[in-house]
């Protein structure tokens, strides 16, 4: 047996191995009955400090105990197993293999209705919490619903930059992004679009400011930011960049040991990242997407649904979903504009009626 067959039905890669959460339906749906979106369940449960500290350890066999609200924070703390190791890398390729998106970590994150507290926990059930605490072996940790839902929204933000870069679609993209200001900037290391400098290990505000950050404002009348479709894109592909830089400084280089022929005991070494949390990995596999717009996910223009493109001129999900959009889009650009339809026959003159 070869040593990439060996290895798939072995050991995990380091470089792409990560933890789901040991989560079963019944909590899914637990949490979907007490903790709803947001500060709902607030009532419920136990508001604690903002001074007050989580450690992992040992799992509560109540869910009474597992969740608790911290003052000046939009959303509760929940205590979460730890559960089987997997590849997100392997998946990452399966999800490119099935042309589906959401069969990928970055993929379903990007999708999860923010602030629902229920697609947090079906997203760990899959895919685990964005940064584990696992320095020492532990059964359990306490993950920042609140923190997590701030980087879902600054991921979602860059996301629809990217996903509107050439239509019209760039402008309702940054108005998005700030609405929510606020709660992506809560997101370190550094507010949103800063430019990394490496040398430093600081970061620099981007060369051109921010739509909201301009003299004359995002809801002045005078503003004319988002008149020109050219700015708009140079500073959206800007802060991408940016983005992406930012949220991947955990990747580290491994070199991996590759054995080479069957029966040869000579060895290759070959390099690849590593990321010591989901978070930078989500936003490396959102890179790697962007790096060839064959991989690069678009949105169903029949259904909304996010879907791999197999072909550049792919509009859709699906073939049917194609040819149900292909046959409207026909429709509109053929559709007689109604002055030059005919008038009803009611209202045509009779013949003769001059005479």
């Amino acid at each position: 047996m070869s040593a990439k067959v060996h290895r798939k039905f072995s050991t995990i890669p380091r470089e792409s191995l990560w933890w789901r959460a040991k989560v079963t339906t019944d909590d899914v749906q637990w949490v979907r009955k007490h903790l709803g979106r947001s500060l709902d369940g607030i009532k419920e449960f136990r508001v604690v400090p903002s001074s007050s500290g989580f450690t992992a350890g040992p799992l509560f066999h109540s869910w009474n105990r597992r969740v608790v609200f911290v003052e000046n924070e939009t959303a509760p703390h929940v205590q979460v197993p730890i559960g089987e190791r997997y590849d997100y890398r392997r998946d990452y390729e399966n999800a490119k293999r099935k042309s589906d998106p959401y069969l990928s970590p970055h993929g379903l994150f990007r999708k999860l209705e923010n602030g629902y507290h229920m697609h947090a926990l079906q997203f760990m059930q899959q895919f685990g919490s964005l940064n584990w605490k696992l320095a020492a072996p532990v059964s359990a940790d306490w993950v920042s619903l609140s923190d997590f839902w701030d980087r879902h929204a600054r991921f979602v933000g860059v996301s629809m930059l990217w996903e509107a870069r050439s239509d019209d679609q760039l402008k309702q993209a940054w108005q998005w992004i700030y609405q929510r200001r606020d709660q992506i900037n809560r997101v370190g290391p550094a507010p949103f679009g800063y430019v990394p400098l490496w040398n430093e290990d600081s970061y620099s505000p981007p060369p051109q400011p921010l739509p909201w950050e301009r003299e004359e404002g995002v809801e002045s009348e005078a503003s004319d930011f988002f008149a020109d479709c050219r700015i708009l894109r140079e500073c959206s592909l800007e802060v991408i960049q940016n983005e992406l830089n930012m949220h991947t400084a955990d990747c580290r280089q491994i070199w991996m040991m590759t054995r080479i022929g069957n029966a040869s005991e000579d060895v290759a070494f070959r390099p690849t990242r590593g990321f010591s949390s989901l978070w930078g990995a989500i936003w490396d596999l959102l890179g790697q997407d962007t790096s060839g717009f064959t991989h690069s996910w678009r949105e169903c223009l029949e259904c909304g649904r996010l879907f791999y493109p197999k072909d550049r001129r792919s509009a859709c999900c699906t073939t049917e979903h194609q040819s149900l959009w292909s046959k409207r889009k026909w429709a509109r650009e053929h559709r007689r504009p109604k002055f030059l339809s005919k008038p009803p026959i009611s209202l045509r003159p009779k013949k003769g009626a001059d005479r």
